[in-house]
């Protein structure tokens, strides 16, 4: 598996805790208009059905393996700006997405 994270997005990530024991685990689940959505959170509990999607000394990114399927490839970015700031994930498997941005389909 193979994800990419911008600095930026790496230094907020860094700026919530990520690091040591917390991590950040990014997971699919059904949901939103085209059928697939992101759900994103801390976590310090490694499960057996993990995969580290990305790491960088202690700092990781892990989702469950289900999850990582549709993750392979994925770009991490965050974004300050005024309008809409976050975290924005680009994801090369998704075929379609709904308008917002918040959903995808694979």
């Amino acid at each position: 598996m193979n994800i990419n994270i911008t600095e930026k997005a790496k230094q907020e990530l860094i700026n919530i805790q990520v690091g040591g024991e917390k991590f950040l685990r990014i997971e699919v689940v059904s949901g939103g208009c085209s059928g697939l959505t992101y759900g994103a959170g801390l976590d310090t509990e490694v499960h057996k059905d993990d995969v580290v999607l990305y790491q960088e000394n202690d700092f990781r990114v892990v989702a469950d393996m289900r999850s990582a399927l549709y993750l392979d490839g994925l770009h991490i970015d965050y974004s300050d700006d005024l309008i809409r700031s976050g975290f924005r994930f680009s994801n090369p498997k998704a075929k379609k997405s709904c308008g917002c941005g918040s959903s995808f389909s694979a």
